[in-house]
């Protein structure tokens, strides 16, 4: 049967929703009343639906406060997995963890969440799509957060940067087809990253204590603060309609999964070489936080006083 007739001769997958109880899943009836199967691509992308729907519901129920998530990762998940496997884990940072004894307990607990539904569920979902498609969802859901970047890159005044925010989303929303694709780049303009974590260290915020926030994961007192607002900086935040419901949720749910996926062998690789798992994770995220801050640039306020050498006290 033609591709056409197939699928004029069966309802649409999403009547499936609607079904009584009994239907199996992903089946949908013919005009004459038979259950038909819909086409490959359809059960696919139904699949993937449910997946992320599956994501979210378990964020929600677990955490109570999936929707946090909203505004997505900061960094580009392949550019974080490039970074954990050239950092430097070496457990540090203990300076800045007060709470220590309570954020291990919290690691603990978002650890076992990690390893019982994050890695299956991320797992699955590198089974059911092709790379350049999960890509394809990055790039869509790092358009969608445009409005929290573009807001933090003003109140830093880092008025050039908002404009490339803004001319990525205008170029990435039109010929990107949505924000699938990403010809913004090939221009020559780069992602970047920002959030109110980031514009209060601008302002001259410290960081605080480190703190590990349940089923989140690494932050700061400063950085979860921060996380807060940007949540209403998003326009969705605002929209509380049963529809926007459901996407801010689904969202929520394809923001982790996608994110958490090609972190897959980065981690387990640091789970299986670090001496203090909990620590090396600790070392990367403040050492991320920092060049994250700083947009990449050095601050050499970090670096020793030369005179704090004895090495050069001969030489007075």
């Amino acid at each position: 049967m033609p591709r056409q007739a197939e699928a004029a001769a069966i309802r649409p997958a999403s009547a499936f929703v609607h079904c009584s109880g009994g239907a199996k899943p992903y089946m949908v009836r013919d005009k004459s009343g038979k259950r038909a199967r819909p086409p490959a691509d359809a059960r696919g992308r139904t699949a993937i639906m449910r997946l992320f729907a599956y994501i979210a519901a378990s964020c929600l129920v677990l955490s109570g406060a999936a929707e946090a998530q909203l505004s997505g990762a900061g960094d580009d998940p392949e550019d974080i997995a490039r970074d954990l496997e050239t950092a430097d884990t070496s457990p540090d940072g203990a300076d800045a963890d007060p709470w220590e004894g309570f954020n291990r307990k919290m690691f603990a607990i978002n650890d076992g969440f990690d390893q019982h539904l994050m890695i299956p569920a991320a797992k699955a979902y590198r089974t059911v799509t092709h790379k350049k498609q999960r890509k394809g969802i990055r790039n869509f859901l790092a358009n969608l957060r445009t409005p929290v970047i573009l807001v933090n890159d003003l109140l830093q005044g880092e008025f050039s940067r908002a404009g490339d925010t803004m001319g990525r989303f205008v170029i990435n929303s039109t010929i990107g087809f949505g924000g699938m694709g990403d010809p913004a780049e090939r221009l020559g303009i780069e992602q970047h990253s920002e959030d109110f974590g980031q514009t209060l260290a601008v302002w001259g915020v410290d960081s605080g204590p480190y703190l590990v926030l349940p089923f989140f994961g690494p932050s700061t007192l400063r950085d979860g603060f921060g996380a807060g607002v940007d949540l209403t900086a998003d326009p969705a935040f605002w929209v509380r309609t049963d529809p926007a419901t459901y996407f801010r949720f689904s969202r929520a749910g394809a923001n982790i999964v996608s994110a958490r996926e090609p972190l897959i062998e980065p981690l387990a690789d640091i789970r299986t070489d670090s001496l203090d798992f909990y620590a090396s994770i600790r070392s990367f995220y403040l050492q991320s936080r920092k060049r994250e801050i700083s947009n990449g640039r050095t601050n050499y306020e970090d670096l020793p006083d030369i005179g704090e050498f004895e090495e050069f006290d001969d030489l007075e």
